[in-house]
């Protein structure tokens, strides 16, 4: 039986930054998986959570755990979609779904970095994150953004 703590602390978690968890399975699941990457995140920051030091936020610590996860389970469940199968972006589709076809474009760690960045994080909080220097990070983002535009238009 958990404690009456964790258990607070997760639902609490889950509440305010439960869509982190969300965005993570969109960018690297295909529709069909989402829901299972989606349940295995859950698992993951719940198994996680005794190790939270707060040394960090707790939406440092939960991108985090759920970027890692996310990127093993892509490789041990190779569910990735290929770059021929995934549609290309229309004008007759959302804006937001052309931004995740995109996105899912990416390399792993270019998808991770990019959706840290689309969330509102600070370079600091993002190397931290993706173990990177901040200098890195500008530099990738700068990039990042760049070929996201072109990828867009």
């Amino acid at each position: 039986m958990p404690t009456p703590s964790r258990l607070a602390t997760f639902e609490a978690w889950l509440l305010q930054h439960g869509a982190i968890l969300h965005k993570i399975a969109r960018a690297y699941a295909t529709p069909t998986d989402r829901g299972d990457l989606h349940q295995d995140l859950l698992l993951a920051l719940w198994d996680a959570l005794p190790f939270y030091r707060a040394e960090a936020k707790p939406q440092t610590f939960i991108y985090r755990v759920a970027l890692n996860r996310a990127l093993n389970w892509t490789r041990t469940r190779r569910t990735h979609v290929p770059l021929s199968d995934l549609p290309a972006p229309t004008r007759d589709t959302d804006q937001l779904d052309q931004l995740y076809a995109a996105i899912a474009q990416l390399p792993e760690l270019d998808r991770s970095l990019i959706l840290l960045h689309l969330d509102g994080l600070t370079y600091a909080e993002i190397a931290q994150v993706l173990g990177l220097t901040e200098t890195n990070i500008g530099a990738r983002l700068t990039r990042l953004r760049q070929r996201l535009k072109e990828m867009l238009t």
